[in-house]
């Protein structure tokens, strides 16, 4: 497989919701996986997206005898969607003055995790400051868990979930002043 190929389809990979591709001619495959950003996702363009490749072939020099075209072996990419391991920050009741207590919503429907293990202890605790970004909780969703970060810096209020317990997207779960 030549190289503008191969560079025409990290650029398609990079611009595309995917998280891999993979492209099989012949004897030879190239597999794209796009490396995953820590942090907000809405201020990393998309066109930054990071791509690792691997290729092998079956034969030594047989990239010379496949050509540009690739018609003897079929092109199969196996593609899966796009997954993060950091959700979308935790959606807020509504706009509030500084003073006033603000809602830390889960922005999804799962199970709630305030400790990062069993035996750990928990991320944050009634009375603790907290700062923009800190991980208040984990919500685990069919089989991932979701870091779930304050959008503000403040105290935390109240803990409104118990430990393992499911909650509805939109479901308050912090009350931060």
């Amino acid at each position: 497989m030549d190289l503008q190929k191969i560079k025409a389809l990290i650029d398609l990979l990079a611009d595309s919701p995917l998280a891999k591709l993979e492209v099989i001619e012949g004897e030879e495959r190239v597999k794209l996986v796009k490396a995953r950003r820590r942090g907000k996702r809405a201020e990393v363009p998309s066109g930054d997206d990071r791509v690792a490749v691997t290729s092998t072939s079956g034969t030594q020099g047989s990239q010379g005898s496949q050509g540009s075209q690739g018609s003897q072996g079929a092109q199969s990419p196996l593609a899966e969607p796009a997954q993060s391991v950091d959700t979308p920050q935790a959606a807020l009741a509504g706009p509030a003055t500084a003073s006033e207590p603000q809602l830390v919503r889960a922005p999804m429907f799962g199970v709630v995790h305030l400790t990062p293990a069993p035996d750990e202890a928990p991320f944050v605790n009634t009375g603790d400051t907290i700062k923009e970004g800190q991980v208040l909780c984990t919500i685990e969703a069919m089989k991932m868990f979701n870091a779930i970060e304050s959008e503000l810096s403040g105290a935390v209020l109240e803990i409104l979930v118990a430990p393992g317990s499911e909650v509805e997207s939109g479901q308050p779960l912090f009350r931060i002043g």
